[in-house]
């Protein structure tokens, strides 16, 4: 987040210096409201396409062996642009290449990101016949005895990646 902050403020200053450029190469006056302007809409431009890209940003890190199953789209009022085009601002992503499938249980990582957040990463095991999901997270590998399963909707994002997508 401070890397964001330092990219902002120098996009402004960046604005700010070529106004002050133009004025001294072309010799023209400028408004006193000019640089000021630029390195305004600078900044809000940069806010801007920094959060609408950052989910395609996170998700590229990620890599080719993840797979989406989820996302969050807010619309927030100090942002009122995010009503018309709404920013994703969470998602959930399975590890497809890791997956394990036993029958109808599916074994993988999920990815649990949010946009200035701290990003999770659980192991989980879908039952893909019960619709469940148990986090197996400080259990013996392949040892379910003592999860603690949740059951899931049939219809479920995560379930249908896991079921459908990693199988």
């Amino acid at each position: 987040m401070l890397l964001e902050f330092i990219a902002t403020i120098s996009a402004g200053a960046g604005a700010a210096g070529i106004i002050l450029a133009l004025q001294k190469l072309l010799r023209l006056p400028m408004p006193k409201w000019a640089m000021p302007a630029a390195a305004g809409l600078a900044m809000l431009a940069f806010t801007i396409w920094s959060d609408y890209s950052w989910y395609s940003r996170a998700e590229q890190g990620l890599g080719d062996s993840k797979v989406t199953a989820m996302t969050v789209e807010k619309r927030q009022v100090w942002r009122p642009w995010t009503y018309l085009f709404p920013v994703t601002t969470q998602f959930i992503a399975l590890d497809k290449e890791g997956a394990k499938v036993d029958g109808a249980m599916v074994e993988t990582d999920m990815y649990l990101l949010t946009r200035r957040s701290d990003s999770a990463i659980v192991p989980v095991v879908f039952d893909c016949l019960l619709s469940r999901r148990a986090d197996t997270v400080g259990l013996p590998e392949g040892d379910l005895a003592g999860a603690t399963w949740y059951d899931m909707d049939e219809n479920d994002p995560i379930l249908r990646t896991a079921c459908d997508d990693l199988r």
